[in-house]
Formats: C-alpha cells, structure tokens, sequence
C-alpha cells in the first residue's frame, strides 16, 4: 500500500559565505493517512526546515534541496511544477504557524481572508465562500463568528488568531496538515485547547498531521509516533508508548529526563549539557558525541547505523552495534 507521504533520504544545503552547509541529511520519514506524527528537538536541529521543504518553500537562492526526494501519494514533489505545487499547497497540504499574527495580513479583516482562503481552493462565489467561512469560525471554536469576520488581527487575541489560522488549514480539507510549534506563543490553558481542537478535527475530518514542536508533552498528548532530530538528523524513531517506555538514544533519553513529573517519586531535573553544534560544526562521527554521557572513541569519527528494534523502533547510535551484530549471527 503507498505511503500517505514519504521522506526518503532527504538532504537540504543552504549556501553560506564559507560555501555551503548541509543542514538536513538523509531524512527518512513515512506518514500514513489519519495519523499524527510528531517531529521533536530542539531548536536548530532542523525540524522546521524539513517541514519548508515539503511544501516547497525553502528561500530561493538561499536553500535547495541536495539529495533524496519527498512523495506524496506516491507521486514526488520535487518533480512538479510550481503551477502543479500551487494546487497542492492548501488543497492537499496545509501548514499552521507558530505566530499567527505574522501569517495574517495586518491590513485585511479576518472574513477577507478566510474567504480568500476559501475561494483559492475551489470555485465558490464570494458569498458562498462567506457564508462557509462562517461555519468554519464556528467549527474552530470561535464564538460570534461573523463578528469575528468584520475583526482585524490585531484585535483578537493570540488563541483566537491560531484559531483561524486553523480554520483557514483546514479550508480545502487538506490530506496533511503541517503544525509548527502551533501552540508555543500560546499560555497552558489555551495552549490545551488548541490542541484539543486539533484533535477534534482530526478525527472528524481524517486529515494526518505533522507536528512539529520542542514539547515532549504534546507530543504524548496528539502524536501517534515520534521522529526525534538532531543536528540534521533522525536520531530515533518509533511509536509513541514504546519510545517514552523504551528510549534508546541518548538524546532521547536526556529529553525525556528533563521533562518535569507529577507523579512518583520527586527527582532533580536533568539538563543535556553543551548545545546543539552549528551546521558547519559537524563532526564526521556521531553529531551528538560531544554533549553524551555514554561517548566512546567510536563515536568521534565514525557515524553510526540505523539500528531496527522492530515495529518500525529505529535509533542511530553505536551503543547498539554489539547488540545487532549478535542478533544476526
């Protein structure tokens, strides 16, 4: 059965003034239909970057895509035309931003531009595109609508934009929604109920989605499975019960001990020391060697497998080459 969408060995270079720089390298991700995946590390580690890339909207002359190729329904992006792109982007994938009031138009009200948003994707009138940008205001949780309608962005608060934000996403009823950090300029309150509405959309509209983010929390809250980057990389991935059960890397490991408990036994917050290297930075071994607690000569100079744990649990690290060796002897 194809994918929903596939990564397959994804590598991205932007140019620099000491020549160029990979940023991503070798990314493999699939996305089934309906599903959430969640995409976690921590800033610079090319989480965003990776999502740019599938909507094609990498910065012209700054950022192209070095190796590998992105496929959605089997059919690669890479390959369309930028008229082709046009008519995926909205339709059949749609991003939600971090900071919605730099994705709204300051000048235009908010009915103005769910209903282009609207009429970008279908044939509607001008008046059936607002009468149903109506109803979407309402589905999202947005109470007196078409007042909101006659409302600038700046007059509403930052829940209410990422609100239509997502009203707007979900126009077209996209096969993909793309949500990066969605909720990180938001309070916890409001925070929990954008998240909430994600998922009542979901599982109304059958829409999977990426979700990006640096929270490990939402991602035990929304995802299905989990991709863990590092420096350009997938460092692990697996689904969601067995990673937070069972972690392998180190990096994953440090993650999930720095998160705060609310049950059990009271501990000190562990913190991963160091910080994540720039992208001309890179060693030629692991890329996490200099900051983990488990580091072997090996790791400096050589750079580790993908080891498979079984249902689709994979890690990149040499911890676990004396391990597989023996499993396949």
């Amino acid at each position: 059965m194809t994918k929903l969408l596939e990564i397959d060995q994804l590598s991205i270079e932007f140019a620099s003034g000491s020549g160029t720089v990979r940023v991503v390298n070798g990314v493999r991700l699939e996305l089934e239909a309906g599903e959430t995946l969640g995409i976690v590390g921590e800033s610079g580690s090319g989480k965003s970057v990776t999502s740019l890339s599938i909507m094609r909207l990498l910065p012209k002359g700054l950022a192209k895509v070095a190796e590998g190729d992105i496929r959605l329904h089997g059919r690669s992006l890479l390959d369309m035309s930028e008229a082709e792109m046009q008519k995926v982007r909205g339709n059949q994938i749609a991003t939600i931003f971090q900071e919605p009031m730099t994705a709204l138009n300051p000048v235009f009200k908010i009915g103005r531009q769910v209903r282009e948003s609207i009429r970008q994707h279908s044939r509607k009138s001008k008046r059936e595109a607002h009468k149903e940008a109506i109803v979407l205001l309402g589905e999202v949780g947005i109470s007196a609508p078409e007042q909101i309608m006659e409302a600038y962005p700046h007059q509403l608060s930052g829940g209410m934009r990422q609100r239509v934000m997502i009203a707007m996403a979900m126009a077209s009823n996209p096969d993909i929604l793309i949500a990066d950090e969605p909720t990180t300029a938001l309070d916890v309150t409001i925070q929990a109920q954008i998240l909430e509405l994600m998922k009542k959309l979901q599982q109304e509209r059958g829409a999977a989605i990426i979700f990006i983010t640096h929270d490990l929390g939402v991602v035990a809250e929304m995802c299905d499975r989990v991709a863990v980057m590092y420096a350009g990389q997938i460092v692990e991935q697996g689904d969601v019960r067995t990673l937070f059960k069972e972690p392998k890397h180190p990096y994953t490991i440090g993650l999930l001990n720095s998160m705060p408990q609310f049950s059990g036994e009271k501990k000190r917050l562990e913190a991963i020391s160091g910080q994540v290297p720039h992208p001309s930075e890179y060693l030629p071994g692991c890329r996490f060697a200099e900051r983990c607690p488990s580091k072997m000569d090996v790791c400096e100079s050589i750079e580790p497998a993908l080891y498979d744990f079984g249902n689709q649990h994979r890690c990149k690290c040499h911890l676990y080459r004396g391990d597989m060796d023996a499993a396949h002897s």
